[in-house]
């Protein structure tokens, strides 16, 4: 495809016409978007062929399964291959948009009409242009005819719909619903895709082109630049194709498969005019950051396609550049206090600058960021607005003064009035509100937020005026602002109690000691030293100086004492002398509290350092919790003070007093709040629930006031005691809670009746029980061996009549089983009579006093883990049954020499145990076996040194010398031995080159190499010599006999030196050559007799394969028909198959040959010699006559062999050129196809006459009324299916025949079946017989008379080759299967007849 493709001048001159105006205005703008001056101008990326070298994507291509393809060329067609894979023959989408050139056209190319493409099936071509573009054109180039019907349409977003811009048809109304020569007028939709028929016509048959013009016939194309919708008309990002409707001739209809491969969609160039859309503000398209094509974006505007201002130039609305104005984008005003803006219309109208600042900094604001925000201020122009912050609630207003600071409201303070005065809180829309905490449960002032109060830590509430539950009595100078409810754990719901007042007990030592004692370490006490007013102690030691300990009046029920000062006053003469620190112990529910303490002078009391009797008070060690505190004052034990004075009595005790409080007796006396009053829960009483109320206990008995009460449970059979809950029983109850009853007692107490218990029915008053089920009682408390609800029977494992049920009353006693029974079992023996039921470990009898049948052993041992075992006899070895056993021994009935307890195993010298048989006795060798005694199952014996076999009867391989002592070892030289087994004398047999009776020496000629310990072979010229040396050694042996009955003086007797005479001649054969020529002679005598004797053995060979290869070249003429005669007359017989006459030729010419070189041989033998020694002198004399004669007749057998061999070649070369001959191979073929033919096709027409018989009636019937319709159709379909009607039979091999030349061709098409039994009817059945029964008898005899096996394995491949043949028979199948689509195709003709059509409806059944 070209870059830029060139139309032809008249659709040239029709697109100039009708884009003058849009392309007048590219001129010098066309590579600048300012002018000379910097102005901005119009301008526009070239325009060019934007899909060139772009990726089409095509939903069908042809090749991707390699296919055939014929081009329309008018009267003739060419046919090609399509194949996908290869780049030489691919038609793929690539070759659209190629550098298309016309000498080396390139094309793509869809399936064709073979593989189903054709209406309404469509072919899609899309192309994707990566981003929008401004369409001018669209042209196609087809490579085949232009279609019948196809499509263009376009997408203007990614994956958006795609819009028509055009239709091509030569049927729009019905393919496409559009008028073929629709236009569009002034004032109509311009945006509408027309159609037309004008490039729809079959012809050219290759080289269409079709031109879409985006503009042609739009009326405002002269006004481009401000008709929005042809803008938007020409915009495209991506193109389609749709190829709906191929072109045809009208044959597709015969389904014939070359006219179906000539029809397909083939275009050679896809082009595409137009720019790139930048909207008149860019001269190019780059490639953008994400690699697709953008527009390189100028007079500040940015996007894909420069279709909107950049952020910072939004001062008036973005337009499209024209010709008039450039229309560049304008920059906000925004005084350097802001980067973005956005263009306000309204703005725009009423003050022509539509760019509004947006995110103004310095917290400026207005359209161009000119003033401050509201609640801003700023000292100068220049500086930067800073906020006032004033608070909403506690500002009067949000704006502040130059300064920044705001005008607050009543309550408020700060400089931006938000924050609250003392004693303020809840900064809201009215102010500060004043705090309203109460000062006995709250600490400081109340938060200024929310006016929350800071409670104690035993208070709650808003203003901190009440105690939390569990808690009472609040008060100042509480710290926790109340105290915890003691209540003995019990309860947390108390309050103060009003029954009590306020009271001090004291001790002034006026009158005397009042009871105050001292106390040193060991719990001496002694008598205190009184003076009015006062108290003192003498110290003990030096180290122990004693405590002041207080009398009863201080001890005991303290707890109203609880939160209460205990104030201790010294005196001395001179405040200098009063103790520093003194200790307070108190001891109480067996827990210790001290407190060390710094008294005052007297003069200057300070109610404040006395220590205050609650949890917080710091002296006290060690820290205890409330309830600990107020158990420990419960029950004060004592109370003690550490003796100040010291040795020197510098300071006296003068005054103790402790608050506490007593019960009211006058109404209006002041109340000790302090002291509480308990709700208790239901089963607690007193005030501070330290009792049980009636009909309640302590849940731990003995547990004091600290335990809890629970209900007393003696279930209405008396009552309990509040502190312990034992309960008094009457009504024959007992325990603890009267919860049973009474031994020899039964019912149920829990009930809560006096008749509850009731006596129990059993023997000597015994225990028992009801069953609430039934009410029956049972007695539970039997005596030994006795069971049963009223203890009436013996229990498991005993025996008697305890009641006398039977008789006479007998006592239960155990039973005797002796050990053989489980008495965790039920039912071990009988109640009555004791007799042992189920005895274990295999025993029985009435007290499983033996063993059962099977198993032996002592039942009555009472020591064995298994009394009784399985006899276990071994069903091999038993003669009786296999349970059948000795009872105490065990000890089984065995076969014959078959021993052992059980009979498993053989006695020594027997084996192979057999069922009923017993063992056989061993066989082993007394020779070889060291025993008589062999394996007990295999029989195998044990043998002496070096025998083996399963008796011992051999020696081991490698051994020899069988005898009583064994075998003795061959010891084979491993080296030099064939193997390690030797012979019978011991000796081994050796391998090449050793020799030895262990093979463990070299022989003569070999020689010892060490390197690999083998006896190499000596080299060449030596093995000669000891080749000659053995050859004349054993003819001299031979001569030595001949010679024993003569000698040279012709007398009888032998020379005791002759042979010492020849064995030196051997040796020194060379140095005597020409002294002595005696040995020579005969040496020579027995070299030319042995050679005469080999000869003949090879004549002899050549001549038996002779007569082997002359009688097969002769069953080869006599199956082919051949014989001399025949091959001399077929000169003068032209008529004769050349092929055949040459093959008989061949095996002719090479018959005769091999009968000469037979006769050849015969004379080969002039004279025979016998082999009998004659006298020595004539030997000698005619030795030198035999050496010639023999060499002449080695000359002449050399001779004749030489040509025996050429002509074995001749022959061999003739069979070979006889095998690969093809005529005979192709004569068998055909003969084997045709037999495979006519045997199938004789039972095809058997089977289709059967088939057909009843069809021929049927279809006869409807031929009138086919033939009447079939007669309104055109010629020209006549003679299309005259032509196409008509198949032959040719070669030899039968076709079935598709149509015939007769004149009803409808009758030929609507009835194949009949047609095909009319054609072969005519041939007879005998025939087919008589040529199959003739071509097997041929058959046979070819296969009969080749001996040859590689003519042999040629005819099994024929064979194959002929089972491979009959595959063709599916050609028969294929054409009545065309036929059948034929009929079809009429019928769908029919069917498609106007429904006028008078005779239509007599097909619809067709």
């Amino acid at each position: 495809m070209d870059a830029l493709y060139v139309v032809n001048p008249s659709l040239l001159t029709l697109v100039l016409s009708l884009h003058l105006h849009f392309y007048l205005l590219v001129g010098a703008a066309m590579d600048s978007c300012y002018d000379e001056g910097g102005i901005p101008s119009h301008c526009m990326p070239k325009f060019e062929n934007i899909a060139f070298n772009r990726t089409v994507e095509a939903s069908n291509v042809c090749g991707s399964t390699p296919e055939d393809y014929c081009m329309q060329t008018g009267s003739t067609r060419s046919c090609h291959y399509c194949d996908a894979s290869d780049p030489e023959l691919s038609h793929n989408a690539s070759l659209l948009t190629d550098f298309h050139r016309n000498e080396e056209p390139t094309w793509w190319q869809s399936q064709s009409m073979f593989y189903g493409i054709q209406y309404p099936k469509s072919v899609n071509l899309t192309l994707h242009l990566g981003k929008a573009f401004e369409i001018t054109y669209i042209r196609l180039k087809f490579y085949t005819s232009r279609p019948e019907s196809f499509a263009i349409y376009k997408r203007t977003e990614e994956g958006g719909p795609w819009l028509p811009y055009q239709y091509y048809s030569a049927s729009c109304k019905k393919t496409y619903g559009k008028d073929a020569k629709g236009f569009i007028r002034p004032g109509e939709e311009e945006k509408t895709a027309l159609c037309t028929d004008e490039f729809s016509d079959i012809s050219p048959l290759t080289g269409g082109n079709v031109a879409f013009s985006t503009l042609e016939g739009r009326p405002s194309a002269y006004n481009f630049d401000q008709s929005l919708f042809l803008q938007e008309w020409v915009t495209a990002t991506d193109l389609l194709i749709s190829l709906d409707r191929l072109n045809t001739f009208g044959d597709e209809f015969f389904k014939d498969a070359k006219v179906l491969r000539s029809y397909f969609y083939a275009i050679s160039d896809f082009s595409v005019g137009g720019r790139c859309k930048c909207n008149g503000h860019a001269s190019e398209c780059v490639e953008g950051e994400r690699g697709d094509l953008v527009c390189a974006c100028q007079h500040h505007t940015v996007g894909a396609d420069c279709q909107k201002c950049h952020p910072f130039y939004q001062d008036r609305p973005w337009a499209r550049a024209t010709g008039d104005s450039a229309n560049e984008c304008l920059k906000c005003n925004c005084n350097g206090r802001s980067d973005q803006c956005i263009f306000d219309m309204e703005q725009y109208r009423s003050t022509g600058s539509g760019g509004r600042c947006v995110d103004c900094r310095d917290n400026t604001d207005g359209p161009h960021c000119e003033h401050c925000k509201a609640n801003h201020y700023r000292v100068a122009t220049e500086d930067p607005c800073l906020p006032c912050n004033c608070n909403i609630n506690g500002s009067v207003s949000l704006q502040c003064n130059a300064e920044g600071r705001c005008v607050c409201r009543p309550g408020v303070t700060g400089a931006k009035c938000n924050m609250c005065q003392d004693g303020f809180h809840s900064l809201g829309p009215s102010g500060c509100r004043p705090c309203e905490c109460h000062h006995s449960g709250s600490v400081g002032e109340c938060s200024p937020l929310d006016g929350q109060c800071f409670c104690k830590r035993n208070v709650e509430g808003h203003r901190c005026g009440r105690c939390k539950p569990g808690f009472f009595n609040l008060q100042l100078q509480n710290p926790a602002g109340c105290q915890p409810c003691f209540c003995f754990g019990h309860s947390l719901a108390c309050s103060s109690s009003n029954h009590y007042t306020p009271v001090n007990i004291t001790s002034d030592f006026i009158e005397d000691q009042d009871r105050w004692v001292g106390e040193f370490f060991g719990g001496e006490e002694y008598i205190l030293q009184w003076k009015e007013g006062e108290v003192y102690l003498l110290p003990l030691t030096e180290e122990d100086s004693g405590f002041y300990k207080a009398p009863d009046k201080f001890l005991g029920h303290q707890i109203y004492s609880y939160g209460q000062p205990l104030h201790i006053t010294f005196t001395s003469e001179t405040n200098d002398l009063l103790p520093n620190s003194l200790t307070v112990i108190l001891e109480g529910s067996g827990m210790t509290l001290s407190a060390d303490l710094f008294p005052k002078p007297i003069l200057h009391p300070d109610p404040s350092n006395s220590p205050i009797l609650h949890e917080y008070e710091t002296s006290f060690k060690p820290r205890l919790s409330a309830f600990e505190l107020q158990h420990l004052l419960y029950n004060l034990t004592a109370l003690k003070i550490s003796n100040a004075g010291g040795h020197n009595y510098t300071s006296q005790l003068a005054r103790v007093t402790l608050a506490s409080a007593s019960i009211s007796s006058r109404p209006l006396s002041l109340p000790a709040a302090w002291v509480e009053q308990c709700s208790c829960p239901l089963g607690f009483s007193g005030q501070f629930c330290e009792g049980c109320a009636p009909g309640f206990t302590r849940q731990e008995p003995g547990g004091g006031p600290l335990s809890a009460c629970v209900p007393c449970k003696c279930h209405q059979h008396g009552i309990c005691d509040p502190e312990t809950g034992m309960c008094e029983c009457s009504h024959f109850t007992t325990g603890m809670t009267c919860e049973h009853c009474l031994p020899g007692y039964y019912g149920n107490a829990l009930i809560g009746t006096p008749g509850d218990c009731q006596p129990c029915p059993c023997p000597d008053r015994s225990s028992c029980v009801q069953i609430a089920e039934t009410g029956q009682v049972v007695c539970t408390n039997c005596p030994a061996g006795q069971t049963g609800m009223r203890c009436q029977t013996c229990e498991d494992g005993y025996y008697g009549d305890p009641m006398g049920q039977s008789g006479t009353v007998r006592p239960c006693v155990r039973c005797n089983c002796n050990g053989n029974v489980d008495f965790n079992a039920v039912g071990i023996c009988d109640h009555f009579t004791g007799r042992c039921l189920k005895c274990m470990g295999h025993t029985e009898g009435d007290h499983c006093q033996r063993c059962q049948r099977g198993f032996y052993g002592n039942a009555l041992e009472q020591t064995s883990g298994q009394k009784c075992k399985p006899c276990s006899c071994s069903s091999a070895g038993t003669s009786g049954h296999v349970n059948e056993c000795h009872p105490q021994t065990g000890s089984c009935h065995c076969l014959s020499h078959v021993t052992g307890r059980d009979c498993s195993y053989c006695e020594v010298g027997f084996f192979n145990l057999q069922p009923g048989y017993g063992c056989e006795r061993c066989k082993c060798s007394p020779i070889g076996s060291t025993s008589q005694a062999c394996h007990p199952f295999t029989g195998e014996c044990v043998c002496r040194p070096g025998v083996e076999g399963t008796l011992c009867d051999s020696c081991r391989l490698g051994f020899f010398g069988f005898s009583s002592r064994g075998c003795r070892a061959c010891n084979c030289d491993p080296m030099g031995s064939v193997s390690m087994q030797c012979h019978g004398n011991g000796t081994c047999q050796c391998r090449q080159g050793f020799v030895g009776y262990k093979c463990d020496k070299c022989e003569v000629n070999y020689f010892h190499n060490r390197a690999n310990h083998q006896c190499e072979e000596c080299p060449v010229c030596y093995s000669l010599v000891k080749k000659q040396a053995e050859k004349l050694q054993t003819r001299l042996q031979d001569l030595e006999k001949l010679l024993s009955h003569f000698d040279c003086r012709g007398r009888l007797g032998r020379q005791p030196n002759l042979q010492k005479y020849h064995m030196a001649g051997f040796y020194q054969h060379d140095q005597l050559r020409g002294e002595d020529s005696l040995p020579n002679a005969l040496e020579d005598f027995l070299a030319f007799q042995e050679a005469r004797e080999a000869f003949i053995k090879q004549f002899s060979s050549l001549e038996a394969a002779t007569g082997t290869l002359s009688a097969q070249l002769h069953g080869l003429t006599f199956t082919l028909n051949c014989s001399i005669s025949v091959t001399q007359a077929e000169g003068s017989d032209g008529r004769k198959d050349e092929r055949h006459g040459g093959v008989c030729r061949t095996f002719t010419v090479a018959l005769l040959m091999i009968k000469a070189s037979g006769k050849l041989l015969k004379q080969m033998f002039p004279f025979e010699t016998t082999s009998t020694p004659n006298k020595w002198n004539l030997m000698v004399n005619e030795s030198q006559v035999l050496m010639e004669s023999h060499r002449e007749m080695a000359d002449l057998i050399e001779a004749v062999a030489t040509r025996a061999l050429q002509a074995s070649k001749q022959t061999f070369s003739l069979l070979m050129d006889l095998l690969r001959d093809n005529s005979t191979e192709e004569y068998i073929k055909n003969l084997t196809e045709q037999i495979a033919q006519m045997q199938q096709q004789k039972e095809n027409l058997t089977l289709q006459l059967n088939d057909t018989a009843a069809k021929q009636q049927a279809l006869l019937e409807e031929d009138a009324v086919l033939s009447l319709t079939l007669n309104n159709i055109t010629s020209s379909f006549h003679q299309l299916l005259l032509t196409d009607g008509r198949k032959s039979s040719e070669g030899g091999q039968t076709k079935f025949n598709q149509t015939s030349e007769s004149n009803d061709t409808t009758e030929v098409r609507l009835q194949p079946e009949s047609k095909v039994i009319f054609h072969y009817g005519s041939v007879p059945l005998e025939r087919f017989d008589r040529i199959l029964n003739e071509t097997a008898r041929r058959l046979s005899m070819l296969r009969g008379s080749v001996e040859s096996p590689a003519l042999s394995s040629k005819i099994q491949k024929l064979r194959a080759a002929a089972k491979e043949q009959k595959s063709r028979l599916s050609l028969i199948e294929q054409d009545i299967q065309e036929i059948r689509e034929e009929r079809d195709s009429l019928r769908d003709i029919t069917l498609n007849l106007p429904q006028s059509y008078p005779l239509r409806s007599s097909f619809d059944h067709f």
